[in-house]
């Protein structure tokens, strides 16, 4: 039979006694845990965009094509968003379904579903 060197590399005598955690740690830890959760469950919950029928996006982006292609002015209501998005529109990316629009010397990028309303500045 062979005896066990505890001066070993596979031994951790050593370091042995740190292994043991007081109730007080457990129960700060457990809480901890939970406290993200919570967190990361708030989040989660945010606010959600509103749900819209496959007729109104179709009609959004008929707008948005023809403002597009007659080089209109428009302004965009954007969901979530505190100010109104006004310009021309640049670009319509299909592939990141973003929407360019030029406003006042630079680009904005704004989700195709994130916009709620288009309005004519005319």
């Amino acid at each position: 039979m062979k005896t066990v060197n505890r001066l070993d590399p596979q031994s951790n005598k050593m370091w042995s006694s740190s292994r043991m955690m007081l109730p007080e740690h457990v129960v700060a830890i457990n809480k901890y845990n939970e406290e993200l959760r919570d967190l990361d469950m708030a989040k989660a919950k945010g606010p959600k965009r509103p749900t819209r029928d496959e007729f109104e996006l179709e009609e959004l982006g008929e707008r948005l094509v023809e403002a597009q292609q007659e080089d209109l002015e428009i302004s965009l209501i954007v969901w979530n968003w505190d100010q109104r998005v006004t310009g021309k529109i640049t670009k319509m990316d299909s592939r990141t379904k973003m929407v360019h629009v030029y406003d006042n010397g630079e680009e904005v990028k704004v989700p195709f579903l994130d916009i709620m309303k288009v309005v004519s500045s005319d």
